[in-house]
């Protein structure tokens, strides 16, 4: 049989027997190729996809381990901020006593309430909204002073809507007064879990 292959392809020409050759040394590669190579070329391109993402985790966990101590002061400064507005809200059985205090804040400034009417509370989340609606009459200084004191009480009270309209020469020169002033002032309540926010005594 060897002997056969031999005479056989000794008979064959020098440039079909280079073509062939080549062909099998082309088909050996080729298989080579399919069944070894490309496995291992998809096989390495999934372990680096893979170590990319593992990169980019580690980066991302690198910054968030870099900015922690950041963060935690961060949120100490929010806790603090927290606390310290919760101080300036006071609790509901404080807003008898607060309403008070504004009504004696107009009189000491020489303003004459006409109208001292809180509203129904609005529940906000943790706290509540309390309109208050006031009709005061006095001297314009008067009612800047009263403003600039509620600005400072260490409760928080919130005046918008105001009104200011002068007084008639003939009823100011009787009362001493210049201007009536229509404003709402607006305070908050802490709600402690399972508060209500109905209205305090009026």
């Amino acid at each position: 049989m060897a002997l056969d292959l031999k005479s056989y392809f000794g008979n064959i020409p020098k440039s079909q027997l280079y073509l062939l050759i080549a062909l099998v040394v082309g088909g050996v590669l080729a298989a080579y190729v399919y069944l070894l190579m490309m496995p291992l070329w998809e096989e390495k391109g999934k372990h680096e996809t893979t170590l990319q993402k593992l990169r980019t985790d580690l980066r991302q966990k690198q910054q968030i381990a870099a900015n922690r101590p950041k963060l935690e002061a961060e949120i100490q400064a929010l806790e603090k901020q927290l606390a310290d507005a919760l101080v300036r809200l006071p609790e509901e059985k404080e807003i008898p006593k607060l309403l008070t205090q504004v009504n004696t804040l107009g009189q000491q400034n020489g303003l004459e309430f006409l109208l001292f009417r809180p509203g129904t509370p609005a529940k906000k989340g943790f706290y509540a909204e309390l309109p208050i609606d006031m009709r005061v009459e006095g001297q314009y200084h008067a009612l800047g002073g009263f403003l600039d004191r509620v600005s400072k009480l260490e409760r928080i009270v919130n005046v918008s809507d105001i009104k200011i309209t002068p007084l008639a020469a003939a009823q100011a020169q009787r009362t001493d007064r210049s201007i009536v002033a229509e404003l709402k002032a607006t305070t908050y309540t802490f709600l402690e879990k399972g508060g209500s926010t109905s209205a305090p005594a009026k």
